[in-house]
């Protein structure tokens, strides 16, 4: 069964991308760059430059050139910049999926919001992973080895794994 790791508070999260076959995900916020452990849920590695990654971001690609434990590894990024390229599926049939814009919960209901859901391969359960209400989407899906799967808005990251 899938579990709740952690939420990170990103202020300024733009793009978000999975190291190739791993799940160690490289985050680019307005604060700089980070690499997280989704299989744990912890931040490993924070590099302090601000919006100075930009200089290092094919725009061509929506990649970048990772750092620390991911040196010299292109990793493909999603979010702000680039279509959200995520799988939404594993193959043993769970899914990720966006609501359409619907009244947030009360007393906030005057304000559409976007929830994303986990459904079971069964179609029979329903599970609410999160909402974007103050914040926008930049990206969501699994890994590639299906074993997590994030939720990244502009303020902050969910981040869900499985043994």
């Amino acid at each position: 069964m899938w579990t709740h790791k952690k939420t990170f508070a990103i202020g300024g999260l733009e793009n978000v991308g999975y190291a190739p076959n791993r799940d160690l995900l490289i985050v680019l916020s307005s604060q700089g760059q980070g690499i997280f452990d989704c299989l744990k849920g912890e931040k490993i590695a924070r590099l302090q430059n601000n919006s100075d990654w930009w200089k290092d971001f094919n725009e061509i690609t929506n990649s970048i050139v990772g750092f620390d434990l991911l040196e010299n590894i292109e990793i493909s990024t999603c979010g702000l910049y680039g279509e959200d390229n995520l799988s939404k599926t594993t193959s043993d049939g769970w899914t990720l999926t966006k609501s359409e814009p619907q009244s947030d919960d009360k007393p906030f209901d005057e304000y559409l919001v976007q929830r994303i859901y986990l459904i079971a391969p069964d179609k029979q359960q329903k599970i609410f992973i999160t909402k974007d209400g103050p914040c926008e989407f930049r990206a969501f899906g699994f890994s590639k080895t299906e074993k997590s799967f994030i939720v990244a808005l502009s303020c902050d990251l969910t981040i869900y794994s499985r043994e």
